[in-house]
């Protein structure tokens, strides 16, 4: 919760009155004031020399301080133990703010002249300078025991008085004051303070009232009046008094600093960020005016604005805690994961008992995937909170990665503790749903859905999880709703065609993958990440577009940061434009030296196939620190890529004997089965399976090189196994999924798939493979509305389009629009396909087109001579032309073939297995 700005420590009380107590800020000219009547008062203890002294006072009143100072000082030489110059000495100093130096002197003054109460009187403005309330107070009691009608420090008490919220004591001392002073207006606020304090609230606004009445025209009352109001946290009232103030006094800065704090404190935003406006154009740097408004741009929606004061304010003011945390709040909200773990680090320091503090960080940490971070913070958090209940959850969510039977136990303690904490019910219902415990998902659903019936992350979840179980309509019941409240959530609309589908409403659901196609796929995030904002749904997530753009604001304002410049070039790859982020990845190369920032844009690249740039900045990684061992095989890796499997082993070989352990062995196999080594590769692979890898990119390579040497088994049960070490890894799964089907256990790797399309549905290859089996099995019901969820997702690849051609026809022979339309898009990808101009064939034929049928069939057999497919339609084609002869003929050739090669016809056109090299390609991908 944001604290009230205008009782914020930081806050500066701005007055006016000479007679009120004021900020460091105008404290010079009361201590002057008050010194030029201590100057006519005391003794003098020796003959001084008047007309230096007078000088002396002059340049005070016109705060010139060096001037009294050297003036001062050459006095002090014939005049040491003089009181008044010792004195006017301690005032010289605390205007240039040299408030330890000054103590001296007044020590030395107070000694020498005890009984004088206006040398306390200044001695105590001395301490309020220094921020120092309680050893002002003193000085100003020494003040009243001399007189006890003192007005100055009588003022000055009552004003700390309804500082300390003692209200009947402030009064005491305003009684004292002389009837006159009493009746001025100024003092009239300071009596309503008190009177307020004291109980006496109608009397108190009362004499605020005619205050103001009394003096229209006079800010210095306007302004102690918006200061009260501000304080009895009457908003409206204190920007009244702070507009009355700045009609007489229309420049003057701190009545219009206030002014925005009073408006803000009121919600006032507009009028908070105009009065911060016109402020700065006084004093472009100060630090509160920038930090408060960044707080009003926030306030009126402006939050990624907001971050361009603020970060001047931090640059003036490095050490403000106030403004580090509003930073790391700004981030956050704005999807700065990074920038706010940073932020919240930088606060800690400054703070580090704040723990609620370290709970923000330790989410901000696990979100920008610093998990064993983020873990460190959200442990710690709940070892001191061991009942918070939202520390509990994020800690069980954070835990989700690791070990979700452990993350399940914090998430049910949390609940334990409020049963009613949404958050942490959908997170366990997500988590059932998981571990594939579907019936106690939905409890949790429903109980969160009774309270927030339009909760999208909860329709979402009970559509896929009723789906699971079975019961279709009950599926299409939630995600109909979760459709109708988002119509251009992509990931809402992919579940609800999928479940339309599978509740036999073919209609229904190809009129929702018409509207995914309207929406574009250039929002498409690809490849996808570990799901963990949409799991936590802090808040919605942000266009790719946007975020870019936002990136790219924050590099304006901050043109020389390196972490932008990585994220943006992170995010310009993923959105496919290439060129724009190898400019930005070879700054970061000149720019930094970092070898963790460096390696961090070379796995980036290297997840794109981008070798030789990635090269570059692992070749400056390790002539920073040559004992990086994962620089070092991805180093190895690129230059495989790049050079060639010799020129890697070179590269893999230095790497230190005590530092090969699994991932090591795992890639040296990879490069010694590409120099066809497969004996040497084969036993460096079991040394890597042996070691446990840790890479998740290391077991694919293994997975690959397995399935090559037709060892399907053992790479399933490699998986298997990686599942334990890196769990949940999208790619894994997908290839595990594939080898079980290679292995005919079609019904596991059908679960594996459902499983994926849930845990990552806005990736198309799932979604495509998927329905290329189940067209393979001759399942076109189920596999059409796959394939149609794959192309909307992004698959462009004329193996998606020539399953949904083939499933179409399956379907239904006489939809051949349809299916006309996939195998244009198919040929138009790969015409010298033969698997597709033979199937393009037959369409014609269905079609009765028989021209173009004759013409698709001769160009596949033209490819592939032997086609049975090509020669059995084409029979079929001569026929219906009346042509018998031709006919017969192929169908003679037909016969040839197979007695040739009896297996001849059972020709796939895409091997499953050929599918695991599309689950390594480069793909779009929202990091």
């Amino acid at each position: 919760m944001k604290k009230d700005p205008l009782a914020s420590p930081e806050t500066r009380c701005r007055l006016f009155s000479d007679w009120l107590v004021v900020p460091v800020r105008f404290l010079r000219r009361s201590i002057i004031l008050v010194l030029a009547l201590l100057c006519v008062a005391l003794p003098l203890f020796a003959q001084l020399p008047s007309g230096r002294i007078d000088e002396a006072i002059a340049d005070l009143n016109e705060q010139k301080f060096p001037d009294a100072e050297a003036i001062l000082k050459d006095v002090l030489r014939g005049h040491p133990h003089d009181p008044t110059v010792l004195g006017l000495m301690a005032v010289a100093l605390d205007g240039e703010k040299r408030y330890g130096e000054a103590e001296t002197y007044y020590s030395q003054a107070v000694k020498l002249s005890p009984g004088s109460a206006a040398l306390f009187n200044n001695l105590g403005t001395h301490y309020l300078a220094m921020g120092d309330r309680e050893h002002a107070r003193q000085a100003y009691l020494s003040a009243v025991r001399i007189n006890p009608h003192d007005p100055n420090a009588n003022l000055q008490l009552a004003q700390i008085a309804v500082k300390t919220r003692q209200g009947a004591e402030a009064l005491r001392y305003l009684d004292r004051l002389p009837a006159e002073t009493q009746a001025k207006p100024a003092l009239s606020v300071v009596r309503a303070q008190a009177l307020a304090l004291a109980g006496k609230t109608e009397l108190a606004e009362s004499l605020l009232a005619r205050a103001l009445e009394e003096s229209p025209d006079d800010p210095r009352v306007a302004f102690a009046a918006g200061m009260t109001f501000a304080d009895w946290k009457r908003y409206q009232d204190a920007e009244k008094a702070f507009t009355q103030a700045l009609r007489s006094a229309p420049t003057d800065f701190d009545a219009q600093y206030n002014l925005g704090l009073a408006a803000l404190g009121a919600k006032d935003s507009d009028r908070a960020a105009n009065a911060f406006q016109i402020a700065l154009r006084q004093h472009p740097d100060d630090s509160d005016c920038l930090y408060n408004l960044a707080r009003a741009y926030d306030a009126q929606g402006q939050t990624l604005g907001a971050m361009i004061p603020l970060e001047q304010a931090q640059r003036l003011a490095p050490q403000r805690a106030d403004i580090i945390l509003l930073a790391a709040n700004l981030s956050e909200r704005l999807g700065f994961y990074g920038d706010a773990a940073v932020a919240f680090g930088s606060y800690l320091k400054l703070r580090p008992d704040d723990i609620p503090a370290r709970r923000e960080r330790g989410f901000a940490l696990a979100v920008a995937s610093r998990t064993e971070d983020a873990l460190r913070d959200l442990e710690e958090y709940v070892r001191r909170n061991p009942r918070d209940t939202r520390g509990l959850y994020e800690l069980g969510v954070v835990e989700t990665i690791w070990n979700r039977e452990k993350s399940l136990g914090h998430i049910k303690a949390a609940l334990a503790i409020d049963p009613t904490f949404l958050p942490a019910r959908y997170a366990r219902a997500v988590l059932y749903f998981q571990a594939g415990q579907y019936r106690e998902a939905i409890s949790d659903l429903q109980t969160v859905l009774a309270r927030e019936p339009d909760d999208l992350g909860a329709l979402d979840t009970l559509g896929e999880t009723e789906l699971q179980l079975g019961n279709a309509q009950a599926s299409v019941k939630a995600l109909s709703h979760a459709a109708e409240l988002a119509p251009d959530d992509r990931l809402i609309l992919m579940h609800y065609s999928r479940a339309l589908a599978r509740n036999h409403q073919p209609q229904e659901a190809q009129a929702v993958l018409d509207e995914l196609r309207r929406l574009g796929s250039e929002s498409n995030p690809g490849r996808p990440n570990s799901g963990l904002l949409r799991f936590l749904e802090l808040s919605p997530s942000q266009q790719e577009a946007q975020y870019l753009a936002n990136l790219q604001v924050r590099l304006r304002m901050n043109p020389d940061s390196v972490p932008l410049k990585v994220r943006i070039a992170k995010e310009e790859l993923a959105q496919g434009e290439r060129q724009q982020a190898l400019e930005m990845f070879h700054q970061v190369l000149v720019e930094s030296s970092d070898p963790r920032v460096l390696q961090d844009c070379a796995g980036a690249l290297l997840d794109k196939q981008e070798y030789e740039p990635a090269r570059g900045l692992l070749e400056k990684v390790l002539s920073i620190e040559p004992s990086r061992t994962d620089a070092l095989l991805d180093l190895a890796i690129a230059v495989f890529r790049t050079t060639g499997a010799e020129a890697a082993l070179a590269e893999l070989s230095r790497v230190p004997l005590n530092r090969q352990k699994g991932d090591f062995f795992l890639l040296q196999a990879q490069l010694l089965d590409a120099e066809d080594k497969p004996e040497q590769a084969a036993a460096a692979l079991n040394r890597g399976l042996e070691a446990s890898p840790t890479r998740a990119d290391l077991y694919f390579q293994a997975a690959l090189f397995l399935v090559k040497h037709h060892q399907v088994r053992q790479m399933v049960d490699v998986l298997g196994r990686a599942e334990q070490i890196v769990p949940g890894d999208p790619k894994l799964m997908l290839t595990r999924a594939i080898g079980l089907e290679m292995l005919h256990e079609r019904e596991v790797a059908m679960n594996v798939l459902s499983k994926l399309e849930s845990q990552d549905p806005t990736w198309y290859l799932p979604y495509e493979i998927h329905g290329i089996i189940q067209s393979i099995r001759i399942r076109p019901a189920e596999a059409k509305p796959l394939l149609q969820t794959a192309i909307a997702l992004g698959a462009d690849d004329p193996r998606a389009y020539f399953y949904l051609a083939s499933a179409t026809i399956q379907a239904n022979t006489e939809d051949t629009a349809e299916a006309q339309k996939a195998i244009e898009r198919a040929l138009a990808l790969d015409p010298k396909d033969p698997f597709i101009q033979s199937l393009a064939g037959r369409i014609a034929y269905l079609k009765k087109d028989y021209p173009a049928a004759l013409e698709r069939l001769r160009s596949a057999l033209a490819i592939w001579p032997d086609m049975i497919e090509a020669h059995q339609t084409l029979s079929g084609t001569y026929r219906a032309l009346g042509d018998k002869e031709k006919a017969a003929e192929e169908l003679k050739t037909v016969l040839r073939i197979k007695q040739q090669n009896p297996t001849a016809d059972q020709e796939l056109p895409f091997s499953v297995g050929d599918m695991l090299f599309s689950v390594g390609a480069p793909t779009a991908t929202h990091e």
